[in-house]
């Protein structure tokens, strides 16, 4: 999309900043003359973030202002990778990495610098632009992020990305099964299983394979249905001989007021049951899975007679 640059603009280093914009040297030169440009330079003010495109320094950083170069850069390539992921979510993804990936069309002679990978793989058949910046699809970009990643990033990046409901764990499944390279394929299909077997959310999925494991929580059911009088509940984990659920909160994050009174609704319903109600959340499972382990054990030894004492591992 072309900037709409006015009459009578501010210097271009604040109209850049003020803007979030990148410009090619022509369009800069063209408003604002090329003594003004090479001023900016200069003092710092103004940086080529690629060849012929500048951003303000002072937002050189910025994943919206970095895909905004990479579009000024190479009009018809696509961004992907994490970079992508962090347009799509909203700059909520926790980070964007060292690199960026851009997938351009072959044959293409680019000279880029170290943070870049351009990929001449043709431009897909599918795209879109949040905010505004030509991305690959979503479960492009979350297979690309993958692909791309450090191995020890992969699995956070997949989970983040589907707990920010970057695009759904099936369609994620089907772009891997049209793709030739994946690493570590087997480690993402298990993931995916994971979904298909019935996950409702990456967070479970995450306790699943993290957390919840081993001989301590074999009794546990996973998606477990409760009758309660008139009214069927469905639990994340239920333990029935000590009447105690686990519900990780994996979609409270993105839940309006109305969702989270039902929430509200649910517990309140398993407590008048009998039932001993246990929440966690993503920063709980991710963060401290130890101490989740252990509370849920304390709460189980005081409620089921003939379990054991919680380990202190």
């Amino acid at each position: 999309m072309t900037p709409v640059i006015p009459n009578s603009p501010p210097a271009v280093a604040d109209f850049l900043a003020q803007q979030r914009l990148a410009l090619t040297s022509r369009q800069i030169i063209t408003v604002w003359g090329r003594s003004h440009l090479r001023t900016a330079l200069r003092r710092g003010r103004v940086t080529a973030l690629l060849p012929h495109v500048h951003v303000a320094t002072s937002l050189r950083s910025e994943p919206d202002v970095v895909g905004r170069a990479l579009s000024a850069w190479q009009p018809h390539g696509l961004v992907t990778g994490q970079l992508a992921l962090h347009l799509y979510a909203q700059g909520r993804l926790a980070g964007v990495g060292d690199r960026a990936d851009i997938v351009v069309a072959t044959n293409h002679h680019l000279r880029s610098p170290a943070w870049l990978r351009v990929h001449q793989t043709g431009r897909p058949q599918g795209s879109s632009a949040p905010l505004g910046i030509p991305c690959t699809l979503p479960e492009r970009a979350v297979l690309d992020a993958w692909r791309y990643a450090p191995a020890r990033d992969r699995t956070n990046l997949f989970y983040e990305a589907l707990w920010l409901r970057v695009c759904h764990w099936s369609q994620v499944r089907r772009e891997a099964e049209n793709t030739v390279r994946v690493p570590q394929r087997g480690l993402l299909y298990r993931l995916l299983d994971e979904f298909a077997a019935g996950a409702t959310s990456p967070l479970e999925v995450r306790a699943r394979r993290e957390v919840f494991q081993g001989h301590a929580f074999a009794d546990f059911e996973r998606q477990a249905t409760l009758r309660l009088g008139k009214r069927t509940i469905r639990v994340d984990m239920l333990h029935r001989r000590a009447r105690v659920v686990i519900e990780l909160d994996g979609e409270r994050y993105h839940s309006s007021a109305d969702a989270m009174a039902a929430d509200d609704g649910r517990a309140l319903a398993l407590a008048s049951a009998g039932y001993v109600v246990i929440r966690f959340g993503w920063k709980d499972i991710v963060g401290r899975p130890q101490w989740v382990r252990r509370h849920v054990l304390a709460v189980i030894a005081a409620h089921d007679p003939g379990a054991r004492p919680p380990s202190r591992a």
